[in-house]
């Protein structure tokens, strides 16, 4: 019998949940398009910030991208996670903020 680890089993929930996520993403894509629109304004610093959250970028490197305070753009980061819009992960020892949709 073979019995597999719990981080096996922790990643084969990842990917399923990734796959549910996907699916719901693609299901939903209007009306999430929808709500994207009425969360970002077009041009504004909300907006901004939130397409610089690629992944890679640190609030610092957001901050020095649209040449704004660390604190300025931490509380738009902070507003942008409640809104389930981006989250924050640790990547390469920083803590870097990426899109959920």
């Amino acid at each position: 019998m073979l019995t597999r680890s719990t981080d096996e089993i922790l990643n084969d929930m990842l990917r399923t949940l990734d796959e549910i996520r996907s699916v719901l993403i693609l299901a939903n894509k209007d009306t999430l398009k929808k709500g994207k629109e009425e969360l970002l304004p077009k041009d504004s610093v909300k907006k901004k910030i939130y397409d610089l959250c690629d992944g890679t970028r640190t609030a610092s490197d957001i901050a020095k991208a649209i040449e704004k305070g660390n604190t300025y753009v931490g509380s738009y980061l902070s507003i942008l996670r409640r809104e389930g819009l981006i989250r924050s992960i640790e990547r390469d020892g920083k803590l870097a903020h990426e899109q959920i949709f």
